[in-house]
């Protein structure tokens, strides 16, 4: 915007000092016509402002440092900065920077074909500006031969609207807003082409779906298939009687192999088969017809003849301990491998709560031998690295083991066991944003490194978190087991709304403290203003509706906002209007209405401090449950003795 100063980064490697030159340039249209780089003449439609130095802060040869800087233009309109620095650099991509100082902010949407909506606002309150102007440029030909023309200039309503119907056929089209002397804002393309999504939806299609008894063959065998053909549009969907289909089978360079042709019986469907070619290339193959296809592989592959098997690990370990792994390698047949050469290799990686951190890393490799009762062992010691030596940390380490027997087959398996200075993890099972009234259950959970489920106590404790997300007071606390915690949730339900964080405290089996903590935020659907501060407080209180039942969404935030309300049924726009928030919320309330029937779509859209916010929710109707309820009888003749009873 217009008033104060704009601070701008910039980032540097191997250069001792920077300076910044700041130019005028007289309209956004050469400063797009300039970043085309097929005509450079911006050098004689700019005026020179002022020169400003940079500060570099010392950093260390090849690292890339950091430094910001002021600049204040002085007024609305396009600016240009070009950087010189010493030593000099080759590098004339970060050697020129554009801006645009306007109070004005356009958004805009492709509402049917051919035509576009402007929303013209005030960047900084988000006010929607009437009687501003919306300028179009066309390039009539290419960047080479051809300058940006104006094409139209529309002017917007009280809503801030200006309506674009696009007659012409260029595909680089440009706009930007205009009110008074604020000419600064920068030409943006138009938004991307519109697709009806209604015709898209309730046009009816053909689809195929195939089947294949299996996903791998070898050349020479049979392939199975079944197809059901289904014509589907409007939310309904039925098979199709009697389809002539062609179905073409083609080999890994997708080449014709053989085809078919088939008709599909009174339930829409088929079934055949194709024989696989002797000699075939192997690779991916497909079954297809012009609206659906499958894949398969062809292998020229063998069945394996024996396997190879860890036992499990029922013990947990801590680093520095030997671990012993135990496998076997059998055929299938029941005889075990004598004399088998086994490699294995063994990854280490970092885990927390069982999911995955960084790449897996070598850690040790060697070869053992197969005993006459065709098992072996692999020994190890677990440690983790030097960096996290005197930090608690938790480690999986991946044993990889390739069998090989005397005819030469190869056989691989592998085994996880995970190894960390505790034994036990907790968990907080609630959502992050908690609303007071909701029937949810709240769970505290503990796992073993393994991931099994296991049995611990120990204490809870709820403290608020003030806006800057430094803890506050202690606000509840109390003792757990784990499992459902009714007395947590009331605690919960009982304090303000805003944000705590949920600290969790126990021991695992080996005396060692166990801490986790996770941040949430209170809040009711009664509550008069967001609980935390924000401008994008939206939940979804219910988005089906149905006679007695309203679909409701709220939108609060802690600001002057002004938001733009539509509401549209597919390209149908019903309803459009503006609304004013003031540290807020609104609760938007949607009875059910026979015009409602196939849904509608709610659109928010505002600005403000310079941020663009948008929330869109889909609105429909709740479809009436058909459950079939089947029900066991039983019938027994009490006239005949001995009669057996008769289930129905």
């Amino acid at each position: 915007p217009k008033e104060g100063e704009k601070e701008l980064r910039v980032n540097f490697r191997n250069i001792r000092s920077l300076t910044a030159k700041l130019y005028r340039i007289n309209s956004p249209v050469e400063v797009l016509e300039e970043k085309s780089k097929v005509r450079s003449q911006i050098a004689e439609k700019r005026v020179f402002i002022r020169e400003i130095p940079i500060f570099l802060p010392d950093t260390p040869e090849y690292w890339q440092g950091e430094t910001s800087f002021t600049v204040n233009p002085g007024g609305l309109g396009t600016y240009m900065l070009t950087f010189s620095s010493s030593p000099e650099t080759n590098d004339t991509r970060g050697s020129e920077y554009y801006f645009s100082v306007s109070d004005l902010a356009v958004f805009a949407r492709g509402s049917s074909d051919n035509r576009y909506d402007f929303f013209v606002v005030d960047r900084t309150t988000g006010a929607p500006v009437p009687n501003a102007k919306v300028d179009i440029y066309k390039l009539p030909g290419n960047w080479n031969n051809s300058r940006l023309t104006l094409d139209q200039s529309i002017t917007t309503n009280d809503l801030g609207l200006a309506v674009y119907n696009k007659k012409i056929p260029n595909n680089d089209v440009f706009y930007h807003a205009v009110s008074g002397n604020d000419k600064g804002s920068t030409l943006n393309w138009l938004p991307s082409a519109y697709y009806s999504y209604s015709d898209r939806s309730n046009e009816p299609r053909e689809m195929t779906n195939i089947f294949t008894d299996r996903s791998l063959y070898r050349p020479g065998q049979t392939v199975y298939f079944k197809i059901i053909q289904v014509r589907g549009g409007a939310g309904e969907q039925s098979v199709i009687v009697g389809k002539p289909i062609e179905l073409v089978l083609r080999d890994a360079n997708h080449r014709e192999i053989s085809k078919q042709m088939m008709t599909t019986n009174e339930f829409g469907s088929v079934a055949g088969e194709f024989v696989l070619p002797q000699g075939v290339l192997p690779g991916y193959f497909t079954i297809g017809t012009g609206q659906g296809s499958v894949g398969f592989r062809v292998e020229e592959y063998k069945r394996p003849t024996f396997e190879v098997t860890f036992d499990k690990i029922e013990d947990t370990y801590k680093f520095g301990e030997e671990i012993t792994l135990k496998g076997k390698a059998e055929s299938f047949s029941g005889i075990r491998l004598q004399q088998a050469k086994v490699e294995y290799l063994i990854t280490r990686r970092q885990m927390w709560w069982r999911i995955w951190g960084g790449t897996a890393n070598h850690y040790t490799a060697g070869s053992v031998t197969t005993g006459e009762d065709g098992t072996f062992e692999i020994t190890f010691t677990p440690e983790k690295p030097d960096s996290q030596r005197f930090s608690k940390a938790v480690y999986s380490f991946e044993v990889l083991a390739t069998v090989t027997d005397i005819n030469g087959e190869i056989q691989i398996t592998s085994y996880t066991v995970t190894v960390g200075d505790v034994s036990m993890m907790l968990s907080l099972e609630m959502p992050d944003r908690w609303v007071k009234e909701s029937d949810e259950k709240i769970v505290i959970s503990a796992k073993n490194l393994d991931g099994n489920d296991v049995t611990a106590n120990g204490t809870y404790q709820v403290f608020s978190l003030l806006e800057n997300d430094s803890i506050g007071q202690l606000a509840v606390e109390g003792e757990f087991k784990t499992g459902e915690q009714p007395a947590l949730k009331k605690q919960l339900a009982g304090l303000p709304s805003g944000k705590y964080k949920v600290k969790l405290q126990s021991k695992d089996d080996r005396g060692n403290p166990i801490e986790t903590e996770k941040d949430i935020i209170l809040f009711s659907y009664s509550d008069k203003r967001p609980p935390v501060k924000t401008n994008e407080w939206f939940i979804e209180k219910n988005s089906r509706f149905l006679p007695g039942k309203n679909a409701e969404v709220i939108l609060g935030v802690s600001e002057k906002v002004h938001v733009l309300y539509e509401l549209w049924q597919e390209d149908n726009l019903l309803e459009r209007k503006w609304i004013g928030l003031d540290n807020e919320n609104q609760l938007f309330s949607f009875p059910y209405k026979e015009q409602y029937k196939e849904g509608v779509t709610l659109m928010l859209t505002y600005v403000k401090g310079e941020k663009f916010y948008s929330h869109k929710v889909d609105l429909l109707p709740e479809k009436e449950k058909k459950e079939l309820q089947v029900k066991l009888d039983v019938f027994r003749d009490k006239i005949r003795p001995g009669a057996e009873e008769e289930w129905r």
